[in-house]
C-alpha cells in the first residue's frame, strides 16, 4: 500500500481547502513567499500539535526523516528559521476563516444539549495563559506581569467553541461581552465575573436569556415567593428587583433568584436569571453544565499543549491557538459523524500514533486495522 493514502493525507483532506485558499487570496497571504506558503505553515503547526512537539527545533528534528514524503503533501519546509518567519508574517486571519468553516461543518452532525428546551445554550468564559513579560512584551499588562487571554463561547450543541477572541490581559471579559450581539432566544450562561446590572437589562430587552451567580453584598428586594423544591436542594425561588443605587438605576427589570444547597457539601449557591417559566431545578442544572467550558480549557492545555508557544510574536501565537481549535473541531467532527464512543483524547492518540501508517481512517476508527508492532 503506497504512502499516498497514509492517515496524514486523510486528516489533511479534512481541512476545507477551498475556504483556506480563498482566505489566502483575500489576505494576500502568499505575497512574495518562496519557501513556506500559508498551506505549508498550516501543515507544520498541525503536525507539531498532533505529535506534541515542544518547540520549533523539536518540530524540525521530528519531521526531518519524513521531509521527502511531506513535501509531496504540500509541506515546503520545516526548518526552524523558516517556520519562525512564517509565524511572524503569514496572516492569522486565514485560520479564522478555516475555523468558521469547520464550526459550520461540525454543527451539521453535532448532537443537541441534554435539556428539553430547544433554545441554543452557550457558556461564556475566558482562560489565561501566562507568558514571560520579557519574551512577550506585546502581552505585558504590568511591569512584571503578562499573559494571553482566550475568550470563548462554548456551544452546548456538541460542546464545541463557537466564537474565539485572543486578547491580552488588559482586555476585560465584561467589556468584550457587552460588545457582542446575541441572537434572540439564546440561553447564555456565565460566572460572576460578568456581573453588570446594566448589561442584564440590555440582554432582557434583546430577548436573550441568561443564567449566572449572584455575587455577595448585592442589595435586592423580594417581590414574590415561588414554590421551592427542597427535595432537590432548591431552598428558595424568588422574583426580585435590585435596590442598590447603581444596580437599580441600570436595571429596572424583574429578575429571578434561585437558592440551591448542595446536599453533599452543604454549600449554598444563588443563581440569577431572567427566565421566569422554567423550573428552578432546570436553572440549577444549566449553571452546573457551565463546567463544560472549564473542561474544554483543561483539554486544550493538557492535550494540545497550547501553553507552550512556537513563537514570541503575537501573530504566531494566534496561528498556533487557532490551529489547536481547528484540530479540536476536526476531532469533534470525526466523533459525531461516525458516532464513535471514543473520547476526543482517544481519537487524538490514535491519530498521533498512526499518523504516517498506510491505513484508511474508517479502518482505524472502527478497529479493523492490524496495528504494526
Amino acid at each position: 500500500m503506497g504512502q499516498g493514502i497514509t492517515l496524514f493525507r486523510q486528516v489533511q483532506a479534512q481541512l476545507p481547502r477551498a475556504v483556506f485558499d480563498h482566505a489566502v487570496r483575500a489576505c494576500r497571504g502568499n505575497y512574495k513567499v518562496q519557501k513556506a506558503s500559508c498551506w505549508s505553515h498550516c501543515q507544520c503547526l498541525m503536525l507539531g500539535l498532533l505529535l506534541h512537539c515542544q518547540s520549533l527545533r523539536d518540530l524540525q528534528n521530528t519531521l526531518a526523516c519524513r521531509m521527502h514524503y511531506l513535501r509531496q503533501c504540500g509541506l515546503g519546509s520545516a526548518d526552524k528559521s523558516t517556520v519562525s518567519r512564517a509565524n511572524a508574517h503569514r496572516p492569522s486571519a486565514v485560520m479564522e476563516a478555516v475555523f468558521e468553516a469547520l464550526w459550520r461543518r461540525v454543527q451539521a452532525v453535532a448532537p443537541s444539549h441534554r435539556f428539553r428546551f430547544r433554545h441554543r445554550l452557550v457558556s461564556m468564559d475566558a482562560t489565561v495563559m501566562a507568558v514571560s513579560a520579557r519574551l512577550f512584551p506585546w502581552a505585558r499588562c504590568a511591569p512584571t506581569e503578562s499573559g494571553i487571554k482566550m475568550h470563548v463561547l462554548l456551544d452546548h450543541h456538541g460542546l464545541v467553541p463557537r466564537l474565539v477572541e485572543i486578547k491580552t490581559l488588559r482586555q476585560s471579559e465584561l467589556k468584550l461581552a457587552q460588545q457582542r450581539r446575541f441572537p434572540r432566544g439564546q440561553v447564555l450562561c456565565f460566572d460572576r465575573g460578568y456581573f453588570h446590572s446594566g448589561w442584564f437589562q440590555h440582554l432582557t430587552d434583546q430577548g436573550v436569556r441568561f443564567v449566572t451567580r449572584l455575587p455577595p453584598r448585592i442589595l435586592y428586594r423580594v417581590i414574590r415567593q415561588r414554590p421551592a423544591n427542597e427535595g432537590r436542594g432548591v431552598m428558595a425561588d424568588q422574583i426580585i428587583r435590585f435596590t442598590g443605587v447603581t444596580p437599580r438605576a441600570r436595571c429596572s427589570a424583574r429578575l429571578r433568584l434561585v437558592t440551591y444547597t448542595d446536599a453533599a457539601s452543604g454549600r449554598t449557591l444563588q443563581f440569577l436569571t431572567n427566565q421566569m417559566t422554567w423550573s428552578a431545578w432546570t436553572i440549577c442544572q444549566i449553571y452546573k453544565d457551565r463546567w463544560q467550558i472549564e473542561l474544554f480549557f483543561k483539554w486544550l492545555k493538557q492535550h494540545l499543549k497550547v501553553t507552550t508557544f512556537y513563537s514570541r510574536d503575537e501573530n504566531g501565537v494566534r496561528w498556533q491557538l487557532l490551529m489547536a481549535l481547528c484540530l479540536y473541531l476536526l476531532l469533534a467532527t470525526l466523533k459525531y459523524h461516525y458516532h464513535l464512543n471514543q473520547s476526543l483524547w482517544q481519537l487524538h492518540r490514535l491519530l498521533e500514533r498512526h499518523l504516517f501508517d498506510p491505513v484508511t481512517l474508517q479502518n482505524l476508527l472502527f478497529g479493523n486495522y492490524q496495528f504494526q508492532t
